[in-house]
């Protein structure tokens, strides 16, 4: 099978964009651009050059609409914690069925070109409360990673830490995932103050936001060839999670850090 480049990748998602904005706004169902998708919407219009993959938030009620009623088609397909045993991530992923993604570090379902969905929840109003919360979330994340992770780097910080976790934390990362998801719900986004993306630790903290700051409306921006949604308030929203948001990344960070090869699979085969 061939190996998809970046630019390729990149493609793909642009399609599987198209289809979901489309099936979202057929169903009202509310989403966002998030992290460095909505990142490269702001400062290139599209893509950052050297991602390969697509970020969306939703408030949980649009989630879990989402996760139990999407059609993709024969093209398309949704996989959760909730509805499949085999997933071990706390938040859900749409995939491209014509192609094959294979993990080179971890132990995951095998999918293809994906579009992440993060369920936006609410957090502690109390701010010490909150900082306890969001470090009990990084240990329900650790949690999964433990039950997921194969292999480690060379040089890795705590890798001997790492490795001896996955003897003490032995359930399964579908486990894992969803006790964080039955955690995270008891914060609501209708009625929190500070709400954000509870499910993934890449800036855990920095994602919580006072609702009326970020998500009192919706803007669209273009992405690439479309214009897609995002929250009025994203400049604070891009600001907490990056600082100098608009500044590029020194040449030698300019790489994507996920742990898969995708490969298109030929009419007529199967996945790897």
């Amino acid at each position: 099978m061939e190996k998809l480049t970046c630019k390729e990748i990149q493609s793909h998602c642009v399609e599987m964009l198209r289809y979901f904005d489309a099936y979202a706004t057929s169903q009202n169902i509310t989403y966002y651009l998030s992290g460095g998708t909505l990142l490269g919407a702001v400062r290139h219009q599209g893509f950052i050059p050297w991602d390969d993959d697509v970020d969306l938030m939703l408030p949980r009620k649009d989630y879990e609409r989402l996760i139990h009623d999407f059609d993709g088609g024969e093209r398309y397909e949704i996989i959760s914690c909730e509805t499949n045993d085999e997933y071990g991530t706390p938040f859900a992923r749409i995939w491209d069925k014509r192609t094959a993604l294979k993990w080179t570090s971890s132990r995951e379902v095998p999918i293809g070109v994906f579009i992440d969905l993060f369920p936006i929840d609410g957090f502690p109003e109390n701010e010490i409360v909150s900082k306890l919360y969001t470090n009990y979330l990084k240990l329900c994340r650790a949690k999964v990673n433990s039950a997921i992770r194969t292999t480690f780097h060379k040089g890795e910080r705590f890798k001997i830490i790492k490795k001896g976790l996955k003897y003490v934390w032995r359930k399964s990362a579908n486990y894992y995932a969803r006790r964080q998801n039955a955690i995270v719900k008891k914060y609501t986004y209708e009625k929190s103050k500070y709400v954000g993306v509870t499910t993934t630790t890449v800036h855990i903290y920095r994602e919580r936001n006072l609702k009326t700051d970020v998500f009192s409306g919706t803007l669209y921006l273009p992405f690439e060839q479309l214009q897609l949604p995002v929250p009025s308030g994203y400049d604070r929203y891009l600001q907490h999670l990056y600082g100098d948001y608009m500044k590029l990344p020194p040449v030698d960070q300019r790489w994507s850090e996920h742990n898969f090869v995708i490969y298109k699979i030929p009419e007529g085969d199967t996945m790897l």
